[in-house]
């Protein structure tokens, strides 16, 4: 009898930085790969475009980082380069 192989889950944080300022994301959401981290990243970004269409302006120096639970940065997204 084969098993299936137990997915395995991690949390993952998105914090919104700049060179000043950093927003953490004290909950997290569970995800179970980097691939799923991804996409939930890019709907985060897109939810704050939905919220505010002048957001480019403001928030052109800040950057999506995710990280993991122990505080590794698993990969980051600048915000200008998705809101231009």
């Amino acid at each position: 009898m084969q098993m299936e192989p137990i997915p395995v889950i991690m949390r993952c944080y998105f914090n919104l930085i700049d060179g000043y300022e950093r927003i953490l994301d004290l909950d997290g959401i569970e995800v179970s790969d980097l691939e799923q981290a991804r996409l939930q990243a890019i709907k985060a970004i897109e939810e704050l475009l939905e919220e505010d269409e002048g957001i480019s302006e403001d928030w052109h120096s800040w950057t999506l980082e995710v990280t993991n639970e122990d505080g590794k940065i698993l990969f980051s997204i600048p915000l200008y380069g998705i809101l231009h």
